[in-house]
Protein backbone atom coordinates (compact mmCIF):
# COMPACT_ATOMS: atom_id res chain seq x y z
CA UNK A 1 0.00 0.00 0.00
CA UNK A 2 1.73 3.36 -1.00
CA UNK A 3 2.12 6.41 1.47
CA UNK A 4 -0.93 8.36 -0.64
CA UNK A 5 -3.65 5.76 0.66
CA UNK A 6 -2.48 5.59 3.82
CA UNK A 7 -3.13 9.38 3.97
CA UNK A 8 -6.82 8.34 4.06
CA UNK A 9 -7.05 5.65 6.79
CA UNK A 10 -6.57 7.35 9.71
CA UNK A 11 -9.89 7.57 11.30
CA UNK A 12 -8.95 8.05 15.45
CA UNK A 13 -7.26 10.63 17.42
CA UNK A 14 -3.51 9.94 17.97
CA UNK A 15 -2.63 10.33 21.53
CA UNK A 16 -2.37 13.82 23.17
CA UNK A 17 0.39 14.32 25.19
CA UNK A 18 -0.21 14.40 28.46
CA UNK A 19 -4.13 15.02 28.24
CA UNK A 20 -6.75 11.88 28.63
CA UNK A 21 -9.88 13.84 27.75
CA UNK A 22 -11.70 10.58 29.08
CA UNK A 23 -10.56 11.18 32.46
CA UNK A 24 -9.64 15.24 32.30
CA UNK A 25 -12.68 16.24 29.92
CA UNK A 26 -14.68 18.29 29.95
CA UNK A 27 -12.91 21.29 30.93
CA UNK A 28 -14.17 23.73 33.58
CA UNK A 29 -15.41 27.02 33.46
CA UNK A 30 -13.06 29.33 35.15
CA UNK A 31 -16.07 30.68 37.38
CA UNK A 32 -16.69 27.33 38.40
CA UNK A 33 -13.24 26.79 39.97
CA UNK A 34 -13.24 30.19 42.15
CA UNK A 35 -15.21 31.38 44.83
CA UNK A 36 -16.47 35.02 45.39
CA UNK A 37 -16.11 36.50 48.93
CA UNK A 38 -15.39 40.11 49.96
CA UNK A 39 -12.07 41.79 51.30
CA UNK A 40 -11.65 44.75 53.83
CA UNK A 41 -8.64 46.45 53.01
CA UNK A 42 -7.57 50.12 53.66
CA UNK A 43 -11.34 51.16 54.95
CA UNK A 44 -12.91 50.10 51.70
CA UNK A 45 -14.77 46.29 51.26
CA UNK A 46 -13.97 44.42 47.85
CA UNK A 47 -16.03 41.87 46.28
CA UNK A 48 -13.79 39.62 44.57
CA UNK A 49 -13.15 36.40 43.03
CA UNK A 50 -10.53 33.90 44.41
CA UNK A 51 -8.34 31.32 43.43
CA UNK A 52 -6.28 28.63 45.18
CA UNK A 53 -2.56 28.00 43.39
CA UNK A 54 -2.75 23.67 42.44
CA UNK A 55 -1.15 22.72 45.52
CA UNK A 56 -2.74 25.23 47.83
CA UNK A 57 -0.35 27.34 49.07
CA UNK A 58 -1.26 30.53 47.23
CA UNK A 59 -4.46 32.20 46.73
CA UNK A 60 -4.78 35.19 44.63
CA UNK A 61 -7.75 37.42 44.69
CA UNK A 62 -9.13 40.07 42.51
CA UNK A 63 -12.17 42.64 42.51
CA UNK A 64 -13.87 45.87 42.93
CA UNK A 65 -15.41 47.88 46.07
CA UNK A 66 -18.52 47.57 46.62
CA UNK A 67 -19.15 51.74 46.36
CA UNK A 68 -16.89 52.01 43.22
CA UNK A 69 -13.53 52.75 42.24
CA UNK A 70 -10.62 51.22 40.97
CA UNK A 71 -9.91 46.91 41.59
CA UNK A 72 -7.27 45.85 42.98
CA UNK A 73 -5.44 42.26 43.00
CA UNK A 74 -4.13 40.39 46.21
CA UNK A 75 -1.77 37.54 46.63
CA UNK A 76 -2.29 35.23 50.10
CA UNK A 77 0.01 32.78 51.17
CA UNK A 78 -1.07 30.26 53.80
CA UNK A 79 -3.60 32.95 54.89
CA UNK A 80 -1.33 35.80 54.67
CA UNK A 81 -0.91 38.48 52.67
CA UNK A 82 1.99 38.94 50.78
CA UNK A 83 1.19 42.18 48.35
CA UNK A 84 -1.58 43.67 46.34
CA UNK A 85 -1.62 45.99 43.76
CA UNK A 86 -4.45 48.17 41.64
CA UNK A 87 -5.93 46.46 38.47
CA UNK A 88 -7.93 47.90 35.37
CA UNK A 89 -11.15 45.91 35.37
CA UNK A 90 -10.15 42.45 35.52
CA UNK A 91 -11.64 39.50 34.52
CA UNK A 92 -9.31 36.59 35.63
CA UNK A 93 -6.48 36.02 37.56
CA UNK A 94 -4.51 32.66 38.16
CA UNK A 95 -1.76 31.61 40.64
CA UNK A 96 1.20 28.80 40.31
CA UNK A 97 2.32 27.24 43.13
CA UNK A 98 5.65 29.05 43.47
CA UNK A 99 3.07 31.98 43.87
CA UNK A 100 3.30 33.49 40.08
CA UNK A 101 0.14 35.39 38.99
CA UNK A 102 -0.99 35.96 35.97
CA UNK A 103 -3.84 38.62 35.42
CA UNK A 104 -6.08 39.58 32.82
CA UNK A 105 -7.73 42.78 32.20
CA UNK A 106 -10.52 43.70 29.93
CA UNK A 107 -9.36 46.62 28.69
CA UNK A 108 -11.97 49.50 27.96
CA UNK A 109 -15.45 48.43 27.81
CA UNK A 110 -16.86 49.27 24.57
CA UNK A 111 -13.55 48.70 22.89
CA UNK A 112 -11.47 45.57 21.28
CA UNK A 113 -8.73 45.36 23.60
CA UNK A 114 -6.97 43.43 26.46
CA UNK A 115 -3.85 43.69 28.64
CA UNK A 116 -1.73 40.52 30.17
CA UNK A 117 0.17 41.01 33.13
CA UNK A 118 2.33 38.81 35.32
CA UNK A 119 3.45 38.92 38.52
CA UNK A 120 6.10 37.00 41.21
CA UNK A 121 5.77 36.02 44.58
CA UNK A 122 6.55 39.36 45.64
CA UNK A 123 4.69 41.63 43.31
CA UNK A 124 6.78 42.58 40.68
CA UNK A 125 5.89 43.13 37.15
CA UNK A 126 7.50 39.83 34.98
CA UNK A 127 5.17 40.76 31.82
CA UNK A 128 2.74 43.39 30.41
CA UNK A 129 1.12 42.71 26.85
CA UNK A 130 -1.42 44.59 25.64
CA UNK A 131 -3.70 43.01 22.82
CA UNK A 132 -5.81 44.99 20.17
CA UNK A 133 -8.76 42.16 20.08
CA UNK A 134 -10.33 40.95 23.22
CA UNK A 135 -9.03 38.26 25.23
CA UNK A 136 -10.74 35.00 25.03
CA UNK A 137 -8.98 33.14 27.52
CA UNK A 138 -5.20 32.68 29.21
CA UNK A 139 -4.27 30.31 31.55
CA UNK A 140 -0.95 30.14 33.74
CA UNK A 141 1.03 26.30 34.24
CA UNK A 142 1.43 25.38 37.57
CA UNK A 143 5.03 25.57 37.87
CA UNK A 144 4.51 29.17 36.87
CA UNK A 145 7.14 28.82 33.83
CA UNK A 146 4.85 29.34 31.15
CA UNK A 147 1.53 31.92 30.32
CA UNK A 148 -0.95 31.53 27.23
CA UNK A 149 -3.41 33.88 25.82
CA UNK A 150 -5.76 33.25 23.28
CA UNK A 151 -7.39 36.32 21.56
CA UNK A 152 -10.49 36.67 20.08
CA UNK A 153 -11.35 38.10 16.48
CA UNK A 154 -9.71 40.10 14.74
CA UNK A 155 -7.24 38.75 16.67
CA UNK A 156 -7.58 35.30 17.05
CA UNK A 157 -3.58 34.04 17.90
CA UNK A 158 -2.68 32.00 20.98
CA UNK A 159 0.56 33.65 22.89
CA UNK A 160 2.48 31.50 24.81
CA UNK A 161 4.95 33.23 27.08
CA UNK A 162 8.49 31.34 28.54
CA UNK A 163 8.58 32.84 31.72
CA UNK A 164 11.45 31.09 32.78
CA UNK A 165 13.20 32.49 29.65
CA UNK A 166 12.46 36.36 30.56
CA UNK A 167 8.92 35.96 28.91
CA UNK A 168 10.67 34.35 25.73
CA UNK A 169 7.05 34.70 23.39
CA UNK A 170 5.42 32.12 20.37
CA UNK A 171 2.79 32.45 18.50
CA UNK A 172 0.41 30.43 16.74
CA UNK A 173 -2.80 31.20 14.77
CA UNK A 174 -4.98 28.35 12.10
CA UNK A 175 -7.20 29.72 9.08
CA UNK A 176 -9.12 26.32 10.23
CA UNK A 177 -10.41 27.44 13.84
CA UNK A 178 -11.47 29.82 15.93
CA UNK A 179 -10.22 28.85 19.82
CA UNK A 180 -11.83 30.18 22.66
CA UNK A 181 -10.18 28.44 25.36
CA UNK A 182 -7.14 27.15 25.86
CA UNK A 183 -5.71 25.11 28.84
CA UNK A 184 -1.95 23.93 29.58
CA UNK A 185 -1.06 20.39 30.01
CA UNK A 186 2.47 18.64 31.04
CA UNK A 187 3.82 15.30 30.22
CA UNK A 188 7.63 14.86 30.94
CA UNK A 189 8.21 18.05 31.90
CA UNK A 190 6.82 19.65 28.81
CA UNK A 191 4.08 21.62 28.87
CA UNK A 192 1.27 21.78 25.82
CA UNK A 193 -1.24 24.49 25.30
CA UNK A 194 -4.71 22.58 24.10
CA UNK A 195 -6.92 24.44 22.04
CA UNK A 196 -10.56 24.20 22.03
CA UNK A 197 -13.78 25.86 21.04
CA UNK A 198 -15.88 24.47 23.39
CA UNK A 199 -15.89 23.58 26.97
CA UNK A 200 -17.60 20.47 26.21
CA UNK A 201 -15.29 18.88 23.46
CA UNK A 202 -12.51 17.40 23.32
CA UNK A 203 -9.50 19.91 22.10
CA UNK A 204 -8.57 20.80 18.38
CA UNK A 205 -5.39 20.69 18.81
CA UNK A 206 -2.14 21.41 20.93
CA UNK A 207 0.99 23.26 20.53
CA UNK A 208 4.16 23.36 21.63
CA UNK A 209 5.84 26.34 24.07
CA UNK A 210 7.49 27.30 20.65
CA UNK A 211 4.31 27.84 18.70
CA UNK A 212 4.54 24.75 16.63
CA UNK A 213 1.90 22.15 16.51
CA UNK A 214 2.04 19.12 18.77
CA UNK A 215 -1.43 16.87 18.14
CA UNK A 216 -4.12 17.83 16.31
CA UNK A 217 -8.02 15.99 16.35
CA UNK A 218 -9.28 14.34 13.36
CA UNK A 219 -12.31 17.09 13.68
CA UNK A 220 -9.09 19.46 13.37
CA UNK A 221 -7.95 17.59 10.10
CA UNK A 222 -10.50 17.63 8.06
CA UNK A 223 -11.66 21.74 8.32
CA UNK A 224 -8.21 21.67 6.72
CA UNK A 225 -8.45 22.04 2.66
CA UNK A 226 -7.00 18.44 1.06
CA UNK A 227 -3.91 19.82 -0.08
CA UNK A 228 -3.24 21.07 3.30
CA UNK A 229 -4.07 17.44 4.44
CA UNK A 230 -2.32 16.20 2.21
CA UNK A 231 1.15 18.18 3.33
CA UNK A 232 0.91 17.55 6.91
CA UNK A 233 0.39 14.09 6.65
CA UNK A 234 3.04 13.45 4.38
CA UNK A 235 5.00 15.42 6.61
CA UNK A 236 4.46 12.53 9.58
CA UNK A 237 5.39 9.50 7.35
Amino acid sequence: MGKTSMIFRRRRDSPSPGLDWDEDGPWRSRTDVSTRETIDFDGRTYFCRRRRSPGGSFTVVFGTPIDRGRSRGFLFRDGELEWTTPLELPVLALVGDQGTVLVLEGGSQDGLDGRLRVFDRKGSSLLTRSYDSNVADADLSADGRVAAVQTQRPDTTTYLFDLSNDGREATHSTDWADPRYVRLVSEDDSWYAYLGESLEKKPLYALRTDGTLAWESRRFRTRKPLSERIRSRMAEL
